[in-house]
C-alpha cells in the first residue's frame, strides 16, 4: 500500500492504531492496570520510517480517540496514558538514534518500560499520596520487558511484510537486529 498524500497516510494509521487499542481494552487482563499495548506497534512502525511527527501525532490520537471509543476519555487513566506515551516515544527516539544498536525489540522494550515507569511516578503524585505504591515498579518493569517484545516482535514481522510487498513505509537502512 502506497501513501501519496502524507494526510492520507497518517489519517490511515491513526484509524488502525485506534481499532487496535480499542481491541486491545477488549482482551482480558491477569491485572487490571495491565494493557499489551498493541497499538504501539504503530508508533514503532512511524518511528522506524523515521516519521516521528506521525508518531506524536498517532500516540496522542490513539489514546484520545481511543478513550471516547471505550469509555475512558475522562478518567485519570487518559492522563496517564499521554504522558506515558509522550516520554516512551522520547526514549525509543533516543534509543534509536544512540549509537548503540538496539533492535527493535530492545526499542520497544525501552518504550514499554519508560511507559509504566512514567505512569506509576504519576499516580504517585496524581492519585496515590503514598510511597507504597513504588512496591509495584518490579512488576511494573518485568511487564514492561514481556509486552514490549510482543509489540517489538510484533512490529519486526509487520516491518519485514511490508518491506517484501515492496512498500516504502519503512526504511530500510534500520541498523537494528531483531
Amino acid at each position: 500500500m502506497k501513501f501519496e498524500n502524507k494526510l492520507i497516510r497518517l489519517a490511515f494509521f491513526t484509524a488502525f492504531a485506534v481499532s487496535v487499542y480499542v481491541l486491545d481494552t477488549l482482551i482480558p487482563k491477569p491485572l487490571p492496570f495491565m494493557r499489551l499495548g498493541l497499538a504501539n506497534i504503530v508508533v514503532l512502525l512511524l518511528l522506524l520510517a523515521n516519521d516521528l511527527s506521525s508518531a506524536i501525532v498517532v500516540t496522542f490520537a490513539k489514546t484520545i480517540i481511543g478513550g471516547f471509543f471505550s469509555g475512558a476519555l475522562i478518567s485519570p487513566t487518559t492522563i496517564l496514558s499521554l504522558s506515558g506515551g509522550a516520554f516512551a516515544i522520547l526514549v525509543m527516539y533516543l534509543a534509536m538514534k544512540s549509537i548503540i544498536p538496539f533492535s527493535i525489540i530492545g526499542i520497544s522494550i525501552c518504550g514499554a518500560v519508560i511507559h509504566n515507569i512514567t505512569q506509576i511516578v504519576l499516580v504517585r503524585f496524581i492519585l496515590i499520596k503514598s510511597t507504597t505504591i513504588f512496591y509495584l515498579t518490579p512488576l511494573l518493569i518485568i511487564l514492561g520487558i514481556a509486552t514490549g517484545i510482543i509489540t517489538g516482535y510484533l512490529t519486526y514481522l509487520i516491518q519485514e511484510r511490508f518491506m517484501q510487498d515492496g512498500n516504502e513505509l519503512i526504511i530500510k537502512e534500520f541498523k537494528g537486529n531483531v
